[in-house]
């Protein structure tokens, strides 16, 4: 069996579905982000609502990683993205009627935030049902360049809907590519899972469970931390690009296109990369990937020539892709099944939990010592405390 994830017809169609649902969900971040800093010209509001989309992934996650291993993905899944597609047409129905403000707008990120926290571990565990086994690496690596196309034709196809139809005509596209990760994930078929060793417990000692998997296990216990690390020092300030965009170098939502644009970019460069080989990946590589993006961020920062700053969020989305696919990479290739939605929950608890704190704070130092100052500090933080984390030189192994 070819070790490409590609020649499955049953990923392929899954694949498809997901890519158009993934160009709707960066449809709908530029939006919001823009949105917020339209109605309000706060980076302390652009960090809130940042935080609201992130934070719930904190308290959904780990209880749906616990379901993820115990019940039907495939239902859970099109339930979730079902309420997903109502949570969106109606923000578009209420912004179309010019009926938010920013509490309204927050509190609709905060629901979609909560359904996007619970399907992240359902979503990770659904891929590796897909594949053979030896395809893991391939497919998740092709799952990544489809999340970065999109990072990267989303946010231009933002911009032209954006400034053509208002930000409401965004938000109900983004409500109507939920349908079509519905259809694939009705049409394809899933492998069974490996069946449990033991009956399963109440949900907290399954959680438990979990836990004590991941902290017992030294490189999965090394990688979330690295991934801690550059989710709060790194990711959070990445957040702040609304701001960026209008505040610094005065260029509006077209402005913000193209940075969020160029992230794709590099990430795409970096994920084609990992589709190929994965045997020189180990922890180390992953640590001084953290290590390096915390000293992009912090040049990115300081700067303040848009054309300039292009070619840096270019390598920045290189850098903070190789950590982010990397990390799964190697989780998912050791992992054991029967745990793999508590473990995938774990590391999308940390990565957008991480990323919701991080933007809470910097977009709170931001309003009270400019923004600029604030990034350029966190993003030396990123570089110092990745330095201090421990780390396994243990490498990649599935091929």
């Amino acid at each position: 069996m070819s070790n490409s994830a590609l020649s499955s017809r049953n990923f392929l169609i899954y694949l498809g579905g997901s890519t158009l649902s993934l160009h709707g969900l960066w449809i709908y971040r530029v939006a919001l982000g823009w949105f917020t800093w339209q109605i309000t010209g706060s980076e302390f509001w652009v960090g809130i609502v940042a935080f609201t989309q992130f934070a719930p992934a904190v308290v959904f996650g780990p209880v749906f990683g616990v379901l993820a291993d115990r019940f039907d993905r495939r239902k859970a899944s099109i339930l979730i993205n079902a309420l997903s597609t109502v949570n969106m047409l109606s923000l578009g129905v209420f912004a179309w009627l010019g009926y938010v403000d920013i509490v309204l707008l927050a509190a609709q990120s905060l629901i979609q935030g909560a359904l996007d926290g619970a399907h992240t571990p359902i979503r990770m565990t659904l891929v590796p049902n897909l594949i053979a086994r030896n395809q893991l690496q391939s497919a998740i690596a092709s799952t990544s360049i489809a999340f970065n196309v999109s990072r990267f034709v989303g946010p231009a196809i933002a911009g032209l809907i954006i400034a053509t139809f208002g930000v409401s005509a965004a938000f109900m596209v983004n409500g109507i590519s939920y349908i079509a990760y519905i259809v694939a994930v009705c049409v394809v078929e899933l492998r069974p899972s490996v069946a449990r060793s033991r009956p399963p417990a109440n949900v907290w000692t399954d959680m438990l469970d979990g836990v004590r998997y991941t902290i017992s296990h030294r490189t999965i216990r090394g990688l979330m931390i690295t991934v801690a690390v550059v989710s709060v020092f790194g990711r959070g300030a990445l957040e702040m690009m609304p701001a960026f965009a209008d505040a610094v170098f005065e260029r509006g939502a077209s402005g913000l296109a193209v940075l969020t644009a160029s992230v794709g970019v590099g990430a795409i460069a970096s994920g084609l990369v990992l589709s190929r080989s994965t045997t020189w990946l180990d922890s180390a590589t992953v640590k001084l990937s953290v290590i390096i993006a915390g000293l992009l961020i912090a040049i990115f920062a300081a700067v303040d020539s848009f054309w300039l700053a292009v070619p840096i969020v270019v390598a920045m989305g290189v850098i903070l892709s190789l950590c982010g696919v990397g990390s799964q990479i190697l989780i998912q290739t050791m992992v054991e099944d029967e745990v793999r939605g508590r473990v995938s929950s774990f590391w999308g608890m940390i990565a957008f939990g991480g990323t919701a704190l991080g933007s809470l704070i910097v977009g709170s130092s931001a309003a009270a010592f400019g923004l600029q100052r604030t990034v350029i500090v966190t993003g030396l933080l990123c570089s110092a405390v990745a330095l201090a984390a421990p780390v396994s030189t243990e490498k990649n192994n599935a091929e």
